[in-house]
């Protein structure tokens, strides 16, 4: 044999790493999410640089939803700033919740791990 103790996996062994599962699903979705957003707020910021070369007289599309409606130059760039700020605030909410997360998912991590030791793979394999 090779010298490691056969270990019984509980109900409630299963029920953590069930949860850690699930947690880390969440995890990867929730940073998945906050580059989108992040992505978002970049191409807001380079919109509201384009359209500071924009002449006051001219009509800016903006797309909302699924059709194009037209702005002043001045109220696209307000239109801009406040869905920038939205972007920044979800972000800024999702980050809050994925750290939560990884708290969560460490405390599970230590416990299995202090259970299993290598017998069990906590680990994500993107490091």
């Amino acid at each position: 044999m090779s010298g490691q103790e056969d270990i019984t996996v509980t109900a409630e062994d299963q029920q953590m790493i069930n949860k850690f599962a699930r947690l880390h699903q969440n995890f990867v979705s929730l940073t998945d999410e906050i580059k989108s957003l992040l992505n978002d707020v970049q191409n807001l910021n380079e919109a509201a640089d384009e359209i500071m070369l924009v002449g006051d007289d001219d009509s800016i599309p903006l797309k909302l939803g699924t059709s194009f409606v037209h702005f002043t130059p001045e109220s696209a760039g307000e239109r801009l700033e406040s869905m920038k700020k939205e972007s920044e605030e979800n972000s800024t909410e999702k980050t809050k919740e994925k750290e939560v997360i990884e708290v969560e998912m460490n405390r599970l991590k230590s416990t299995l791990y202090s259970k299993f030791g290598d017998r069990i793979n906590l680990e994500d394999g993107d490091d």
